[in-house]
């Protein structure tokens, strides 16, 4: 693929050979939102396929997952209080 956008699914993080392949296909961006309103876009889990732990709230898989986005991110685009215009105008300033 050439001059694609990858989005994943949010599990891929976990894996260290998965993200070392596709930092070497291009550049990884992690789209950073507060976890308020990751919470309010996903509604109801069960329906978006959100797999979680026993025990585990959307809240603690928020905590997990954020460290390893940032880890493997060659980017980081902070999105809060952005629409979607601005969303992806601020995507391809970061990219440029």
């Amino acid at each position: 693929a050439d001059r694609c956008v990858i989005a994943t699914g949010g599990s891929v993080i976990y894996r260290d050979y998965a993200m070392q392949k596709l930092k070497e296909m291009g550049t990884v961006v992690y789209l950073k939102l507060p976890y308020e309103i990751i919470e309010k876009r996903l509604g109801d889990l069960k329906k978006r396929g959100v797999a979680l732990k026993d025990g585990f709230t959307l809240k603690d898989l928020y905590d997990e997952r954020t460290p390893l986005y940032e880890k493997y991110a060659d980017i980081t685009v902070d999105l809060d209080g952005k629409t979607i215009g601005q969303s992806v105008q601020a995507v391809v300033e970061a990219i440029k």
